[in-house]
């Protein structure tokens, strides 16, 4: 699912932003419970104070449940956070989620056919203080930059949350504790704790993937690395889904990449209308202060045309002064209302939790060669004679590559010939978006 800007805001964006996004039913599943969504701000003051908005959501229970919470949690958490314009950032999406989860609980109480019906959560926002992370459950985001790969959410599950407590070295992991349990979720429960990660400033080139885990439980941290390093974001996420699916592909994958290009100026209002600043009227109270000061004023004039102590104008004036600030104080907001949301140096999270390099390397080489040689057993009968001419150059160019320790490109062209491969195979069972 993916709501574009419109055609009078011609995507401005598109110089310093490239994105797509694709989800996919898998080879062993009837229905996708993934759901995506992606909301480019329409406009550089959107992009100010909202910023670019992206979400993956794994949905959870029988039937159609999973679907539906999913749906719901992008439909809900994109619509309360673009209104909620009074609060900063952080403090929309963490309760925008919040809202979500209430909605998606009723619903499943309401219905015996969404009964438990859960969904996991996962909001990148791009602004122009940097890249934010909104978080629960398992789906996650990565960044990749300078030829590293690094994963900033930590997974609600219970593998990750016995490793954070000592309890279990995550090289060593028992048999009876299960991979895929999480303790965190949109809809079943009370209401979960949304983590919240960052903001990372952003730096030209900086691309950033979210996803559920049909990808990351399929391909290793190192290989997506090295494909978002390798491939613009439409190429990229075809690939992932790809290697996901002919990992077995047990589960829905959905997978959004998104780069920056650059960085547009936040104080750029070139193009537009700059917005009225919004007044809240001037409270009784700093009235009846401001009357205050006026009387108190008099008083003290009175006081000096009378012989009376020195004492008293004295103090009448500086009751009268001491009126006229509080009348500032409680009209401060009136009189000047702030230009922009409040400036803060907050820093949310631990992120990332995990490193890995991105450069191409020999296993992941020899990897994709194996992938090329299955597909090419899959596909070789439902594909053209010019197709596999074409398929069987790139197969022939890459193990040439790779004889001669080219990784880099011996990379490259299995995943051209794995991407060729893939509307041949189930290209049918996926929903994409781009922009850019």
């Amino acid at each position: 699912m993916s709501l574009h800007d419109s055609q009078s805001a011609e995507n401005w964006w598109s110089s310093s932003l490239d994105y797509a996004a694709v989800s996919n039913v898998g080879m062993q599943r009837t229905n996708n419970q993934d759901a995506h969504i992606e909301i480019p701000a329409a406009s550089k003051r959107l992009w100010r104070d909202r910023g670019h908005f992206f979400m993956v959501a794994d949905g959870m229970g029988a039937h159609a449940a999973g679907e539906r919470a999913s749906e719901m949690a992008v439909l809900l958490t994109s619509q309360s956070y673009t209104k909620r314009t009074e609060q900063l950032p952080h403090e929309a999406i963490r309760d925008a989620i919040a809202d979500a989860h209430v909605q998606i609980k009723n619903q499943g109480n309401a219905d015996e056919a969404f009964r438990s019906m859960g969904t996991t959560a996962d909001v990148l926002l791009l602004l122009p203080e940097g890249a934010l992370n909104a978080h629960v459950g398992d789906s996650r985001t990565y960044r990749l930059r300078g030829g590293w790969y690094e994963q900033i959410t930590f997974d609600h599950s219970l593998v990750w949350e016995l490793t954070r407590s000592g309890k279990v070295d995550p090289a060593q992991l028992p048999p009876h504790i299960p991979k895929n349990v999480i303790t965190r979720s949109l809809g079943p429960g009370s209401n979960p704790k949304v983590d919240l990660e960052g903001p990372f400033p952003l730096r030209k080139g900086d691309t950033f993937l979210l996803c559920s885990d049909g990808l990351s439980g399929q391909v290793e941290d190192a290989e997506m690395g090295q494909i978002l390093a390798l491939l613009p974001p439409a190429k990229a996420v075809q690939a992932l889904v790809s290697l996901a699916n002919l990992s077995g592909g047990p589960d829905n994958v959905t997978v959004t990449v998104v780069k920056v290009l650059d960085l547009p100026d936040p104080e750029d209002h070139t193009g537009e209308q700059k917005p009225a600043v919004k007044r809240d009227p001037i409270p009784p109270a700093a009235w009846g202060a401001l009357g205050a000061a006026f009387g108190l004023t008099l008083m003290s004039v009175l006081f000096l045309r009378v012989e009376v102590s020195a004492l008293f104008p004295i103090l009448s004036l500086a009751a009268a002064f001491g009126s006229i600030a509080a009348f500032f104080a409680l009209a401060r907001k009136s009189l000047f209302p702030p230009k922009d949301r409040p400036h803060r140096d907050a820093r949310f999270g631990r992120g990332p939790y995990s490193r890995v390099s991105a450069e191409p390397a020999e296993p992941f080489a020899e990897k994709l060669l194996g992938y090329c040689r299955k597909l090419d057993e899959a596909t070789r009968a439902r594909i053209s004679e010019q197709h596999r001419r074409e398929n069987d150059r790139l197969f022939r160019q890459s193990g040439e590559a790779f004889a001669r320790r080219d990784w880099r490109q011996s990379i490259l062209l299995s995943l051209e010939y794995i991407n060729n491969g893939y509307g041949a195979l189930w290209g049918a069972g996926a929903e994409s978006a781009g922009g850019g």
